[in-house]
């Protein structure tokens, strides 16, 4: 499968700030969903079309690794990438890192699980995400 990844800036704004003057770490929550919808957007995996599947693929695990601090009017990149997995799982890796200096700000995983939109939880792959696995391979 090709390296699927996209990258969304974002500028920090007064309200994403804490009285110490940094992001305050839930926001950070945010930035990794803003990154999750770019990336549906880009490969064709929007959350309507996990929807209109019959299926949600709620957040079941997440790690975050703060690295150092960001502030307002940070211009923040925030690189999501695809990482393969089997059965029927996605698994997002994240990197938010300063713009210019590149300056590593946080990395993260998240791991999502299918369920139907009932909220039975999906053991197997559903058929529209083998169809959208197979659109990738190399």
């Amino acid at each position: 499968m090709e390296r699927l990844s996209e990258t969304v800036r974002i500028r920090v704004r007064f309200s994403e700030v804490d009285a110490l003057r940094m992001v305050w770490h839930g926001c950070y929550m945010h930035y990794l969903e803003d990154a999750r919808e770019a990336f549906g957007r880009k490969y064709g995996l929007t959350y309507l079309h996990i929807f209109n599947s019959g299926h949600v693929a709620p957040v079941a695990d997440m790690h975050v690794q703060y690295r150092q601090p960001a502030t307002i009017d940070d211009v923040l990149l925030v690189e999501i990438v695809y990482r393969p997995a089997p059965g029927g799982k996605l698994i997002f890796d994240y990197r938010i890192t300063r713009e210019p200096d590149a300056s590593l700000i946080l990395t993260a995983t998240t791991i999502q699980l299918f369920t139907t939109c009932e909220g039975v939880f999906e053991p197997s792959s559903p058929e529209f995400f083998d169809a959208w696995k197979e659109k990738f391979r190399s």
